[in-house]
C-alpha cells in the first residue's frame, strides 16, 4: 500500500514585543507601572553555613528544618526578608527597587558578620521582578483570548486573569477585565519598559472595552455567554 503522506503541523510564530514597536500608536496614554517585588540571589563566600548552631546563638534568625531547608533573616528598612542555606546562598525578597534589593543584601550580611560569622557579599543578581499597572478601562479578554489563542492562557472559572507569555525577554503579563496588569519575569526595569510599551500599543489597546464598564470578571463571562448562545 502507498504511504499516506502526514500533513505538517503548522509552525507557531512565538510573540515579540518588538514587533509592534513600530505600531502606530493608538488613543491612549501609557500607563505607568511600578515595582512590588524585586527578587534577588547572592553569596556569603562559604561553602557551608551550620544554620542550626547559628539560629541557636543568634535571636535575629528563624530556623526550622522541618517546614523549609533554608534560615529566615527579616529587617526593617528596606522592609526585606532574606532566606540563608546552608550552601552559602541568600536570597532577598520584599524590596521595591533594584538599589533597595542591593542595599537590603548588604546590610544582612553586615548583621552576620556584626555576630562574628565570616562571610562577604558576592554574585549580587537580580533573578525576578514584579510590576503592576493599571489601565483606566476595562479589557475584553475572551476577544483577545480568541485572536492570540496558541499563544495566551485563559481559563476563567480557574483562574480570572489572562495569562500572555513574550518570548524576548521572558516575561508574563496577567491581565485582568478590571484593566489591572501584573508583570512578572523581568530581569531589570528596562525590560519591563521596552516590553510592556510594545504591548500595550501592539496589542492591548485594540481590546480596551469602551462600551461595557463592569469590572466584575463573572458578570463579563455571563453577558458573552449569552451573546454566544443568541448567535
Amino acid at each position: 500500500m502507498p504511504k499516506v503522506k502526514r500533513k505538517k503541523k503548522p509552525v507557531r510564530k512565538k510573540i515579540n514585543p518588538d514587533d509592534f514597536k513600530n505600531s502606530r500608536p493608538q488613543p491612549g496614554k501609557l500607563p505607568t507601572f511600578e515595582l512590588q517585588n524585586v527578587v534577588a540571589t547572592f553569596n556569603l563566600g562559604v561553602d557551608h553555613l551550620d544554620l542550626r548552631a547559628i539560629a541557636l546563638e543568634k535571636p535575629f534568625i528563624e530556623y526550622n528544618p522541618q517546614k523549609f531547608a533554608a534560615a529566615t533573616i527579616r529587617i526593617r528598612t528596606p522592609r526585606t526578608t532574606a532566606l540563608a542555606f546552608a550552601s552559602g546562598n541568600m536570597v532577598c525578597t520584599g524590596a521595591k527597587t533594584e538599589l533597595e534589593s542591593r542595599l537590603a543584601g548588604r546590610k544582612y550580611v553586615r548583621i552576620l558578620q556584626k555576630h562574628g560569622i565570616p562571610v562577604s557579599f558576592r554574585n549580587f543578581k537580580i533573578q525576578n521582578i514584579v510590576a503592576s499597572a493599571e489601565i483606566p478601562h476595562t479589557l475584553k479578554l475572551i476577544e483577545l483570548s480568541k485572536a492570540y489563542g496558541p499563544y495566551v492562557s485563559y481559563e476563567p472559572d480557574l483562574f480570572p486573569g489572562l495569562v500572555f507569555r513574550t518570548t524576548e525577554p521572558k516575561l508574563v503579563f496577567l491581565l485582568f477585565r478590571s484593566g489591572k496588569i501584573v508583570i512578572t519575569g523581568a530581569k531589570s526595569r528596562g525590560e519591563i519598559a521596552k516590553t510592556f510599551k510594545s504591548l500595550f500599543f501592539g496589542i492591548i489597546v485594540n481590546y480596551i472595552d469602551y462600551e461595557d464598564t463592569s469590572t466584575s470578571s463573572s458578570d463579563y463571562r455571563a453577558k458573552m455567554r449569552r451573546r454566544t448562545n443568541k448567535k
